[in-house]
């Protein structure tokens, strides 16, 4: 587990790590973080960086899951999150439905020195996220209810911890409470008419999140999320311009994107 972590942070900050910083972000103890790291030199699974004193995962890691979904997530969709990076300077955020949460497999960091720090990995709940609120609605209203239904079993029998979202859904954890079900399902409603969820402040405090759906292979469904997260005034306050922004760089690339941006 400790080694797909670190490859996981490697990922999220996209750029050579130090043990020390590995040992401190991921709260390892210093001597078995330095004797993982060296395994994986070793090995071929990290290389070092140009400075010499950090590591950097390597080709290996990136060849590993190519046979499972090529296309996951495609060049494309990538170019679309580095565009929109650019663009706006919020922190991107890929998001797949995860049983009642949705887990983040793709994110670009914030240049904002205030950002929303979400890693991949990171799960948040389907019923109250943003991002979870966008992929419920490109499921049928009997989905929607059975995962609230779902969730409602699991917070019942274990508390939050049940459900699976982790630390930094910090309002959620406080209190995990799933919308009734006509609410919810309006809230769906709302979603799909409008074609993205903006949410300020809903699971953790002071972050907002605008999401749009994205396609990633002809398996995906449509179930497949665009995030542009930040601090909630800033999202707000950027709104028309993050939207306008993805429509932009989708039809630059040739990716499909239902949405029609204010002008």
């Amino acid at each position: 587990m400790r080694t797909l972590e670190i490859l996981e942070y490697c990922d999220a900050v996209q750029r050579p790590v130090t043990v020390s910083e590995l040992a401190a972000r991921l709260d390892y103890p210093q001597s078995s973080t330095s004797t993982l790291v060296q395994s994986l030199v070793n090995h071929g699974y990290l290389v070092l960086g140009a400075d010499g004193r950090g590591v950097k995962p390597s080709s290996r890691v990136s060849a590993l899951g190519r046979w499972v979904d090529p296309a996951a997530p495609r060049a494309d969709v990538r170019a679309l999150m580095d565009e929109v990076a650019t663009a706006t300077g919020h922190t991107i955020l890929l998001g797949v439905p995860s049983d009642l949460c949705v887990r983040y497999v793709d994110v670009i960091p914030s240049r904002h020195p205030m950002r929303l720090e979400i890693k991949v990995g990171d799960r948040l709940p389907l019923v109250r996220s943003g991002m979870g609120m966008l992929l419920l609605s490109r499921m049928p209203d009997a989905a929607v209810v059975h995962v609230a239904a779902q969730t409602r079993e699991r917070v019942a029998a274990r508390g939050a911890p049940g459900v699976g979202a982790t630390a930094l859904a910090n309002l959620w954890n406080d209190a995990p409470v799933v919308p009734d079900d006509a609410d919810l399902l309006d809230a769906v409603a709302a979603i799909r008419r409008r074609g993205y969820a903006l949410s300020l402040g809903q699971v953790t405090h002071g972050a907002g999140i605008l999401c749009l759906p994205v396609p990633l292979s002809p398996e995906s469904q449509g179930l497949t999320g665009l995030g542009i997260g930040g601090l909630s005034s800033l999202i707000a306050r950027d709104e028309a311009a993050i939207l306008e922004a993805v429509d932009a760089a989708a039809r630059r690339l040739g990716i499909a994107i239902p949405i029609d941006p204010p002008r």
